[in-house]
């Protein structure tokens, strides 16, 4: 059961219901040599989001019996999406999706960076961050599917899209949301504040579009991890920058699961190693005993 106001609640459960009735639409499974070797068996899914559109994640599961523990890499906010690294792939069975608009999901449509954080605004309906949402449920769905997966421990990872996919689910156990968050601390969407990318994109929006920013904000609002801390049950790692400490605070206290807060350094390989360490054991697996190899 969401937790929310009502426009949030009634928005967010018609794109859960639009991803359920995905359920039963066929997921098409290749293996790719290429990208295989001595620790994981790598594949390549296509499956149909919301829409009728076509997409695409990288799939890789460790050699050996399983089951196991089934980690799906949100996307960031960029073109490209890489293949896990391999500290990752030796003991997690790992999805990484390639959302709506990025490569290898861009046969309809190709987003542009910077400008995916504002298509289709100002209209909620419209907004292109909704279908990309969505396409992380649809994900899950299909990474918890596969038969190699412990369905009972599900662990996300990444930073917006993992905060909010794990809020609309209610069977996430671990959480690490790192990297930059966008949909938070609105002080940063005022151009008297922040004039860098990809924050200055709500900017631009604003000065084009002045009479249309009020509703922009409200269909904004939808999307702000505030409003979906308190879905959120799992197990978390908040390590992420740029936040205020009074945003920060207010995250954590809505959480309603066990959160840690780790903010970041100026060493990102060390603190890359404490969120995998973190997550590994939060996960119930192995610490790995490195070297952690650049991303």
């Amino acid at each position: 059961m969401l937790i929310g106001e009502r426009d949030f609640l009634d928005y967010w459960q018609s794109t859960l219901d639009e991803v359920a009735a995905l359920q039963t639409s066929p997921v098409r499974r290749v293996e790719l040599p290429l990208r295989s070797n001595e620790l994981s068996t790598a594949w390549a899914f296509s499956f149909t989001g919301i829409g009728d559109y076509p997409l695409f994640a990288y799939y890789l599961v460790p050699q050996g019996s399983g089951p196991f523990t089934p980690l799906f890499q949100a996307p960031g906010y960029g073109s490209v999406v890489a293949v896990p690294a391999w500290e990752r792939r030796d003991r997690f069975a790992v999805m990484a999706l390639c959302h709506r608009g990025q490569r290898l999901s861009d046969d309809i449509y190709k987003a542009a960076y910077p400008g995916l954080l504002t298509y289709g605004l100002p209209k909620k309906e419209t907004y292109k961050w909704r279908e990309v949402v969505a396409d992380c449920l649809r994900a899950i769905d299909v990474l918890l599917d596969q038969p190699e997966t412990n369905s009972d421990n599900l662990s996300i990872s990444g930073s917006d899209l993992a905060f909010q996919s794990a809020a609309l689910r209610d069977d996430v156990k671990v959480l690490l949301t790192s990297g930059q968050i966008l949909f938070a601390d609105w002080e940063h969407y005022s151009a008297s504040i922040t004039d860098a990318y990809p924050h200055q994109e709500f900017n631009d929006f604003r000065r084009l579009n002045t009479e249309q920013w009020e509703e922009a904000q409200r269909t904004l609002g939808l999307f702000d991890v505030l409003n979906f801390a308190p879905n959120i049950t799992a197990n978390t790692l908040l390590a992420v920058g740029g936040l205020s400490g009074m945003t920060t605070t207010s995250i954590t206290d809505a959480i309603n699961g066990e959160v840690t807060v780790l903010p970041p350094t100026e060493y990102s390989a060390l603190d890359h190693i404490a969120q995998e360490n973190w997550l590994a054991e939060a996960a119930g697996e192995a610490r790995h005993p490195g070297p952690f190899l650049p991303r």
